[in-house]
């Protein structure tokens, strides 16, 4: 079949090879200096978590940034408290976006790394299901070649995971068929298996046989529900963000983006499910180390009371209970005081008008000669008066 042999074509193929050649090659040299499909993995996990460390160092300075605003944050919220009508909330929105655009911080400054992940996991998958093309270097004409040749000679290639496939069987015996793909004749064949677990392989649920690639996702979702809890603890938390933290709907995020981790990982090569692992550690471990070097910076209740004062916050006076005497305190000097005064004349025509109705009640008279006299009070004001008559 000399007839059927392709030069090789070292060009890229599609506009997406931009990102896949690269990391393919990354895996390959990976896989080239440790011979082992897993190692392979961890180590280009660890390379791209390096590559993407200034993004991780920018995410913490945002938080350092975040975490030096938080006085004047405060400050803002407590001028506007115990009103939230649409109009106040927007304008303490405003003075926020104000603030924050007076002290250069972006609020969405630090979510660089969270959106990159996608688009990593995306071309990884398509280099570790397409490994002829991107870890061994082949052109796809060479591929196509070795496909039509391995279906005519009775092979049956899964049409999920062809090319890993094509690798399984001609692994041991590669020399046959350079002259269909020329490319291999230096290639870097990589063995997917590593102990009971084939990486290339898509887990299923199964006991009987038992699958051992059942158990990668399953290790997936119990390291990732650990890094988040690791994670929190090093990572800093406005007061509202931990309130959010504690909510209800926060608490189903958190078990709810592992667990799609797990149905995705059912539906993909279990090497996703390995670079998962690794990246979720890797990840935690330089959040912990990026905390240490970069710190968030701590204020005491002075520097709350400064920035209140900066942003002319009046303390406001605590309501009073419903049980709370609300007679007013009295003054000790009476000189002047209206209220005092007032309140002393109304005791006074009351106690009048007691003592009118008293006389009255003990049949006492206005008219002369007729007077009956009064009893007399057993107290000081009464006893003073008799001494006097």
């Amino acid at each position: 079949r000399e007839n059927t042999k392709i030069p090789p074509e070292n060009h890229m193929e599609s506009i997406f090879d931009i990102l896949y050649i690269p990391m393919g090659y990354l895996i390959r040299l990976a896989y080239s200096l440790t011979d082992n499909y897993l190692l392979a993995i961890l180590l280009f996990t660890l390379v791209m978590e390096i590559i993407l460390s200034p993004f991780g160092i920018k995410q913490q300075k945002n938080q350092v940034k975040q975490a030096s605003l938080a006085p004047k944050i405060a400050a803002i919220r407590k001028k506007y408290a115990g009103r939230n009508d649409q109009a106040t909330q927007q304008k303490m929105q405003n003075e926020l976006m104000d603030m924050y655009k007076q002290e250069n911080y972006n609020p969405a400054g630090g979510c660089g790394t969270l959106l990159i992940q996608f688009p990593i996991i995306i071309c990884l998958y398509n280099v570790v299901i397409n490994p002829l093309r991107y870890i061994c270097n082949v052109p796809k004409a060479e591929i196509e070649a070795l496909k039509t040749f391995l279906t005519e000679s009775g092979v049956t290639l899964d049409i999920r995971n062809q090319q890993i496939a094509i690798i399984n069987h001609i692994r041991d015996n590669v020399q046959s068929y350079t002259s269909i793909a020329p490319s291999l004749e230096d290639a870097v064949i990589p063995n997917f298996t590593v102990g009971p677990f084939d990486l290339s392989q898509v887990p299923e649920i199964s006991f009987s046989p038992f699958n051992w690639l059942m158990l990668i996702p399953v290790v997936t979702f119990v390291v990732m529900i650990l890094s988040q809890k690791i994670t929190q603890k090093f990572t800093y938390q406005s007061p509202e963000s931990a309130d959010a933290q504690n909510s209800a709907s926060m608490k189903i995020m958190m078990w709810t983006m592992p667990l799609l981790s797990v149905y995705i990982e059912f539906q993909m090569a279990a090497a996703i499910g390995v670079y998962w692992i690794f990246r979720s550690v890797i990840s935690t471990l330089q959040r912990i180390i990026f905390s240490k070097l970069i710190p968030v910076p701590k204020f005491t209740e002075e520097d709350f009371k400064a920035a209140e004062r900066e942003a002319n916050v009046k303390e406001k006076k605590p309501a009073k209970k419903e049980n709370e005497n609300k007679a007013p305190v009295r003054s000790l000097h009476h000189i002047d005081d209206e209220e005092y005064i007032a309140r002393q004349e109304a005791k006074a025509k009351a106690l009048e008008a007691e003592e009118a109705a008293a006389r009255a009640a003990a049949g006492e008279t206005t008219e002369s000669g007729n007077e009956k006299a009064a009893p007399i009070k057993n107290d000081g004001k009464s006893a003073y008066k008799n001494k006097k008559d």
